[in-house]
């Protein structure tokens, strides 16, 4: 969105970055409440509030404040005018007696889940009359980019926009991830779970994820499955000893990962790990493994995927290979196959805890 970044010192940096790190976990609290359909309201007040808390500083504080004035002068750029619209919302919460709460009138879902796709709400007019003049001027940027529209979506804008413009106080994990994300997957549903995916082309979409390293600490492979004339290694990605979610990749995509510095893995899970599923009250579908021992007493680095015939350890072939279909090219729509393999590399099936 922008072509000026804002140059941050070193003194700057981290105030910034934990403003932006409660920006991202509350987009992450509220996607979280649409799936429990209550408290919408509350999250999305909070995470207007804290936005324009590092509008303030970056407007008000910032040695290089001039750059950031400049995105809102003569003509506000796209992310300026979202900023603009914030302000405009969460003026109305702060300074009147008006709830700013989002419409709560969709539910998709069914077999897998609801979730509630709710929408930021007209201001009346009688409302926007109490305005100060200065707020009122940004009424037009409320309506263009947040008035009718659902809420996650614009939030994942406003991150795009703070990340393009200020990039390093993004606020990340111990595993360089952004900090709430990625959202946690729903079957079904392609709506984006992560402020870096790209939106709208499938094809860039995967590219972006074949370039980026999986999350998780790490993988272990159980064996490798031939479709057509293509070989695929499956297995299960590990964060602190718990895995939430199989994996399936090419050879020549775990060598990438590798190469990245992924680690990969081969070992005996049916023999390692406990069925813990009864601890997790909203579990994806399939079972949640956990490794009582350490892992590097079970497995095995894998320095290079090598392509050869099927093997399986532990596990039955055919409980594997409905999961190599889905990605396998032609057997599915592009986009289905996007869906799975995007829950799979973000490791997107974790729930909340």
């Amino acid at each position: 969105m922008s072509t000026s970044p804002l140059t941050i010192t070193l003194t700057e940096e981290p105030r910034l970055r934990q403003v932006m790190k409660d920006i991202q976990k509350d987009v992450a609290a509220y996607y979280a409440a649409t799936a429990r359909g209550d408290g919408l309201g509350v999250h999305a007040r909070t995470w207007l509030g804290r936005v324009q808390n590092l509008n303030d500083l970056l407007t008000n504080r910032l040695g290089d404040k001039a750059t950031w004035v400049a995105q809102f002068k003569p003509t506000a750029t796209p992310g300026a005018e979202l900023m603009n619209a914030v302000k405009y919302a969460r003026n109305v919460d702060q300074h009147l007696m008006f709830e700013v709460s989002p419409s709560e009138d969709v539910l998709v879902g069914g077999t897998y889940g609801i979730r509630t796709y709710a929408s930021w709400r007209s201001i009346p007019a009688a409302t926007h009359a109490e305005l100060h003049a200065n707020t009122q001027r940004l009424q037009p940027a409320y309506q263009v980019m947040l008035e009718g529209r659902e809420l996650t979506s614009t939030m994942l804008a406003v991150l795009r926009y703070l990340a393009d413009i200020s990039p390093q106080i993004v606020h990340r994990d111990l595993r360089g991830e952004w900090t709430g994300f990625p959202l946690m997957s729903q079957p079904a549903v392609g709506d984006p779970l992560h402020p870096e995916e790209p939106v709208g082309n499938v094809a860039v979409a995967n590219a972006w994820l074949n370039g980026r390293r999986p999350n998780g600490d790490l993988r272990v492979v159980v064996g490798q499955l031939a479709e057509e004339d293509s070989s695929y290694l499956v297995g299960f990605t590990f964060a602190d000893r718990l895995s939430f979610s199989p994996f399936v990749e090419t050879p020549e995509q775990v060598d990438r990962d590798i190469a990245a510095g992924f680690a990969y893995y081969t070992g005996n899970v049916v023999a390692n790990v406990k069925n813990v599923s009864h601890k997790f009250p909203m579990p994806p579908s399939g079972a949640v493994l956990y490794s009582p021992e350490d892992m590097a007493t079970w497995t095995t680095p894998l320095v290079q995927a090598q392509s050869g015939d099927d093997w399986m350890t532990g596990f039955e072939p055919a409980s594997w290979r409905n999961i190599v279909a889905v990605e396998h090219p032609g057997r599915f729509p592009d986009v289905v196959a996007y869906h799975q393999r995007r829950a799979l590399r973000l490791y997107a099936q974790v729930p909340p805890r």
